[in-house]
């Protein structure tokens, strides 16, 4: 009987040891910190674990069952995975240990698919890819955290090898490698979707690789599923969602804050850029000099006829997920997680040049094990900062986030619905309704996350449209984040503090009684109005066709006045600079006719605007009000009436001195 080789046998077991090593090098730490809970360093993972319990339950993407469906989960796929294991019973907490399970188990799996990729390359190449892979604090920090780092890392690994298949396939077979190396990237941009900058590189490869195929048929099979995941994805959001794109995105991308200016917005990704290359691709990588040795590593693998087919997309991809990254407001926080994808693909770049340059006789052997062994070691000198970060941050997730969850599952009568500013371990570990007002969560069709991007009047306003039975009951929230929503709709019922804090909102979390009497009654129409529209709440301004000024303007405010029967009413409305305006249109339902406009203000100094009607181009009619000083304690209605009015119809009002807060506009008739 013929005995099997040892060496495949030892390389697995070692591969498996630098897994395991590096894991509990973070793992141990944190247990300590956390009083032996299993360590969790952010807030977002238990984002993941709340969708993958909703899928166990039959709620598929989906935060919160009762909430429907969500496009706030940044990877499609991850929840999927942990979710057979919370059907099976690891859930709560202990979920987290089967996501440090499957880390370890993806990051094997990569190690097995670069030793596949490095075939042929000698002994020592294949041997020092799991520490080169492995061997950077920073992002062994995320593949620890229990993100879906890890579970990227693996789809990458086989993704890679899915490609070269279709590189290398007979004809007959080579249409459906193709294929296969189109899903595999789908799925990557399905984990991660800043990967979306490597899929569309490696389909230019495998088309190119195609031979006797067609061209473009290849690049239809390799980038197809992507763009299909893509499109489907897309057209689920606005059907489900009323947005096309994520919550996320919506949230957290520079280019969808409505007051920015460019020049703010360019200095917002520049300062992103600038972080990230100092922190995660030069301190992160064992700091200048030693830092250029992946660099050059990644330059021999492009450079190499052999290689160059992978590495080539992967230092593309790596720099265009970089690029998308840095359109994220929170790209430099959270301990540069969003860089993750872009480390791991230059250090799979690197372990090919690497072997590349020691296929090249002894010298070549020399310098590509030299580079590789600096590679490998020269990032370890953050492993101390690294893991004593992440065992504090757990420390800080454990001691404030999951005790305000213990504390809130604990209360009687239970709470009906806790609203957050974030919306990770609360309700996952609480087991109640919530409703998160940062919108990454979602409710229905409510655009909760690009309202929290207009200011927080804004989500107030969408509370406004909850049916009053699902509207929270309970808050827990950061006052210092939010401290009008605190003062105008909470009583301070308990509190969190924690010390050392390096990774949550803030040191204190505070629990509050919501009250929520100030606001309308969601649907309670004005008598005589035959339309009206509630400036600053979103779904209002849709329908109405609103347009504020912007950038630099238009900003979202709020406030609790008396209304002309005496009761205290909440409002939302935008602030209009002098010599700006807003618009809006008509419901087309309106039949002609004269009408009278009501506008909503608030109490201040004298103001004077210009209130003008526009059918088409042609200005129907235009009128100057000045309004007088008013009560500050109350609301102020100021009248207009237009002689012709109707469905469709352009409705422009412009701050002639001073500037005009906008708050409500009714279209009134006998």
């Amino acid at each position: 009987m013929k005995r099997r080789p040892l060496e495949p046998l030892l390389w697995n077991a070692w591969a498996a040891l630098v897994v395991i090593a590096v894991g509990l090098a973070f793992w141990i730490p944190g247990l300590l910190r956390t009083g032996g809970r299993f360590p969790v360093p952010l807030d977002d993972v238990y984002i993941h674990f709340a969708f993958a319990r909703s899928a166990a339950l039959g709620h598929p993407f989906a935060w919160l069952p009762e909430n429907g469906y969500s496009s706030g989960g940044t990877s499609l796929t991850y929840p999927l995975v942990l979710a057979p294991a919370w059907l099976l019973g690891l859930r709560g907490e202990w979920l987290a240990y089967f996501a440090a399970v499957l880390a370890c188990a993806c990051l094997w799996d990569l190690c097995r698919s670069l030793r596949a990729l490095l075939e042929g390359a000698p002994r020592l190449a294949r041997w020092i890819a799991p520490p080169l892979l492995l061997g950077v604090p920073l992002l062994d920090w995320s593949y620890a955290s229990g993100m879906e780092t890890a579970l990227y890392a693996a789809i990458l690994g086989r993704c890679l090898l899915a490609v070269r298949r279709a590189g290398s396939s007979p004809p007959e077979r080579r249409a459906s490698a193709q294929l296969e190396a189109g899903i595999w990237a789908a799925l990557l941009v399905a984990t991660r979707p800043e990967t979306a900058a490597l899929s569309a590189p490696l389909a230019v490869v495998v088309a190119y690789e195609a031979r006797s195929l067609g061209t473009l048929a290849s690049l239809a099979r390799a980038f197809g599923p992507t763009a299909v995941l893509l499109a489907a994805q897309a057209a689920m959001n606005r059907l489900l969602t009323s947005e096309v794109g994520q919550a996320g995105a919506i949230r957290k991308l520079v280019g969808t804050n409505p007051y920015l200016t460019p020049i703010d917005a360019a200095i917002e990704v520049i300062k992103n850029l600038t972080a990230l290359r100092a922190q995660a691709f030069d301190i992160a990588l064992g700091g200048a000099p030693w830092s250029g040795a992946i660099f050059l590593l990644v330059l021999a693998a492009i450079v190499a006829k052999r290689t160059r087919a992978l590495a080539l997309p992967l230092g593309l991809g790596a720099l265009g997920a970089l690029l998308l990254v840095s359109l994220n407001t929170t790209a430099r926080y959270q301990n540069f997680r969003y860089a993750a994808p872009s480390l791991a693909m230059l250090l799979v770049a690197a372990a090919l040049g690497a072997g590349e340059l020691m296929r090249r006789g002894r010298a070549g052997l020399g310098v590509g094990l030299g580079l590789a062994l600096v590679a490998a070691i020269a990032p370890g000198r953050q492993f101390p900062r690294q893991i004593d970060h992440f065992a504090r941050a757990s420390a800080n997730i454990e001691g404030q986030q999951a005790e305000v969850a213990r504390r809130l599952a604990r209360r009687s009568p239970r709470p009906r619905r806790v609203f957050l500013n974030d919306a990770g371990a609360i309700p996952y570990l609480s087991g109640l309704p919530a409703l998160d007002g940062l919108g990454l969560g979602g409710y229905h069709d409510l655009p909760f996350a690009r309202a929290s991007v207009h200011g927080i009047p804004a989500v107030v306003e969408l509370i406004e449209r909850m049916p009053e039975g699902e509207r929270p009951d309970v808050m827990a929230i950061y006052p210092s984040w939010w401290p009008e929503l605190a003062r105008s709709f909470g009583r301070k019922i308990d509190e969190v503090r924690i010390e050392d804090n390096v990774i949550c909102g803030a040191p204190e979390k505070v629990i509050y009684e919501a009250d929520w009497s100030s606001l309308e009654a969601f649907g309670k129409a004005r008598a005589g109005a035959v339309d009206a529209i509630d400036v600053a709440d979103l779904v209002d301004e849709r329908a109405h066709g609103y347009v504020f000024p912007r950038p630099a303007a238009g900003w979202v405010i709020g406030a609790i006045l008396r209304d002309g029967a005496g009761t205290m009413r909440f409002d939302a409305g935008r602030i209009v600079p002098e010599g700006r305006a807003e618009e809006l249109t008509l419901a087309d339902r309106i039949p002609p006719g004269p009408a009278t406009l009501a506008l909503r203000t608030d109490g201040g100094g004298p103001v004077a605007i210009r209130v003008e009607t526009l059918r088409g181009d042609r200005v129907l009619f235009a009128r100057n009000l000045d309004l007088p000083a008013r009560d500050e304690a109350a609301w102020f209605e100021a009248s207009v009436a237009v002689p012709d009015a109707s469905g469709g119809d352009r409705v422009r009002i412009t701050a002639v001195r001073s500037a005009w807060r906008s708050f409500h506009v009714w279209i009134l008739r006998p």
